[in-house]
């Protein structure tokens, strides 16, 4: 028997994309920026790591995670336009 573990999109994390988004709008430069995308990235891998996610989804999942902070900094520059 085979159990598939359904974990919690990272793509309905609203908090978390938002907080990232406007960490990333509040770099004071693009090296802070990179080095704070990386810590994220690490401690997304390591959280589904923990909860079982396999590997080969790993990537879609960070990617669509990353394409909706990118959506929320777009939002945010629009908004203060």
């Amino acid at each position: 028997m085979t159990a598939e573990i359904c974990v919690f999109p990272l793509t309905c994390r609203i908090g978390k994309i938002r907080a990232v988004a406007a960490n990333l709008v509040a770099s004071r430069s693009e090296k802070i920026a990179k080095a704070y995308r990386r810590q994220i990235t690490a401690g997304l891998v390591s959280h589904m790591e923990r909860n079982g996610v396999p590997q080969h989804e790993q990537g879609e999942r960070l990617f669509e995670f990353w394409q909706a902070v990118h959506t929320e900094i777009s939002k945010r520059i629009e908004g203060a336009a």
